[in-house]
């Protein structure tokens, strides 16, 4: 795991110090995976599969999700690249 996952679970989400300081693509994606999991949760408590993730599949594709992730991981690199940069510098 990351400093930046560790950062996310233990709380410190945002700020100077927080999880998307340090590694925003980590952090959006824990974000997401945070998401995920509440609905999965609901669906196995509640046995009710919700009609807005049909509809939400039906017009976003795979390949446009996965693109999406490498474009935000990508993104993320080039920040802590930047960053590294500058304090360097």
């Amino acid at each position: 795991m990351t400093t930046s996952v560790f950062k996310f679970v233990q709380g410190e989400i945002f700020g100077h110090n927080g999880s998307f300081y340090v590694q925003p693509a980590a952090a959006l994606l824990c974000s997401i995976l945070l998401i995920v999991a509440f609905l999965a949760f609901l669906i196995a408590v509640f046995g009710v599969y919700f009609p807005f993730i049909n509809r939400f599949f039906n017009e976003v594709k795979i390949r446009h999700i996965v693109l999406a992730l490498v474009i935000i991981t990508a993104a993320g690199w080039a920040v802590t690249l930047a960053r590294a940069l500058a304090a360097h510098h």
